[in-house]
């Protein structure tokens, strides 16, 4: 996983919608089960409510499914061996 300090690092780069994260990480919300993009639309999950990924592949293994607004990593998740989304 990651140190606290760049856990901060990565949440200052979601809150901010920084593309140069694109991935770079992918954050999982504890709360509703979702992972997304550094630069999704969706509204920003408190700092306590996030757990950070560095592949797509990892988030789905920890249990969280793809956000179906900024769609994080198709390319990698069809490569896992998703062909399409559904939630």
């Amino acid at each position: 996983m990651f140190n606290e300090l760049q856990r901060q690092e990565y949440y200052q780069a979601l809150i901010s919608k920084d593309d140069r994260y694109e991935n770079i990480f992918f954050v999982a919300v504890k709360t509703i089960g979702v992972f997304c993009r550094p630069t999704c639309p969706a509204r920003k999950p408190k700092f306590e409510n996030c757990e950070f990924y560095k592949t797509a592949k990892e988030a789905l293994h920890a249990s969280y499914r793809p956000c179906q607004r900024c769609k994080p990593s198709f390319s990698s998740l069809r490569s896992f061996g998703f062909s399409s989304y559904s939630c």
